[in-house]
């Protein structure tokens, strides 16, 4: 499934990070393949989507994060400028070559081990305790409210009575959630 077959994603070498690449829209496998002829180590997390065609069904491998890519460097002006005019990158995530924002390893890791142990893993969206969300689907589909917690998959969905100064809580599986 994802183009890296190995057990562990190797060591890195001293002083390099991993940071996030925006490339133009579906440009990521290009941006992947000219950051490899660089001679940088690139991440890009696939995963395996059905889709129908007229005629067949088939699973194609998609990223996990649209439009993102992730090579690990050390942090210098010239891989900087390398990096950024690559054909199909938009920008590095950070301010200049010497403020870019690094992505701590152990999130890099967790993702390459959760996209190369499982054909289960899809796109979530981001919320967090305190969110204001909106159920997206399900039989309770549009209220609104917020997460009071978030775990095993599942979020803590709570609705204010604010005259009566209660709540009510309901247990969802999180991927019924949307940011508002």
């Amino acid at each position: 499934m994802n183009a890296l077959p190995l057990l562990a994603l190797p060591a890195a070498a001293p002083g390099e990070q991993w940071y996030a690449v925006w490339t133009r829209s579906q440009c990521e496998g290009k941006v992947e393949a000219a950051l490899r002829r660089l001679g940088l180590e690139v991440f890009l997390p696939r995963v395996r989507e059905p889709s129908r065609r007229r005629d067949r069904r088939l699973l194609l491998d998609r990223p996990l994060f649209p439009g993102y890519v992730f090579p690990r460097f050390v942090p210098a002006r010239d891989t900087y400028l390398r990096v950024a005019n690559t054909d199909g990158v938009v920008r590095l995530l950070g301010q200049r070559w010497d403020a870019l924002h690094a992505i701590p390893d152990e999130q890099i890791d967790a993702v390459w081990r959760i996209v190369t142990a499982t054909d289960t893993a899809r796109p979530f969206p981001w919320v967090q305790v305190g969110d204001r969300v909106c159920i997206a689907s399900g039989p309770l589909q549009g209220l609104e409210g917020f997460v009071q917690e978030c775990r095993s998959g599942r979020a803590r969905f709570i609705v204010n009575v604010d005259l009566l100064r209660r709540s009510v809580a309901v247990e969802l599986p999180a991927e019924c959630v949307e940011r508002v």
